[in-house]
């Protein structure tokens, strides 16, 4: 008598298979376009968590929606709230890979009210 192979989480997963259909279809795609565009935009920048400014390599100090505007301007046919969407997504993991767990957790305690008051303005601001 044989075995049973144990199922693996992600076998027969409906959550991961509505994901992995949303990868392969045009929204899907247009996301990981815009995240490829941002995190290689921001690649050498760093952040001013205190003074809520992402700091461009070039020296340039600007807000978030100032940084996205930057990127949607080279790349005007990417959605600019896709943009947005992922420039605050790298804020959430923009601790240098040198950074200690207390330096990381110090950055988190500083950026985290700076993306809630952006996310709870930016949404106010649409209604």
């Amino acid at each position: 008598m044989g075995k049973r192979r144990a199922k693996h989480p992600f076998e027969d997963n409906p959550g991961i298979d509505g994901f992995l259909a949303w990868m392969d279809a045009p929204e899907g795609q247009q996301s990981i376009e815009a995240l490829d565009l941002v995190f290689d935009a921001l690649e050498h920048a760093g952040v001013d968590a205190g003074q809520r400014k992402i700091v461009w390599a070039d020296g340039k100090r600007l807000s978030i929606e100032q940084s996205a505007e930057r990127i949607h301007a080279e790349h005007p046919d990417v959605s600019r709230d896709l943009i947005e969407t992922h420039v605050l997504g790298w804020l959430e993991s923009c601790a240098p890979a040198t950074y200690s767990e207390r330096q990381i957790e110090e950055l988190d305690r500083i950026i985290e009210p700076w993306l809630d008051d952006y996310e709870r303005t930016s949404r106010a601001a649409r209604k």
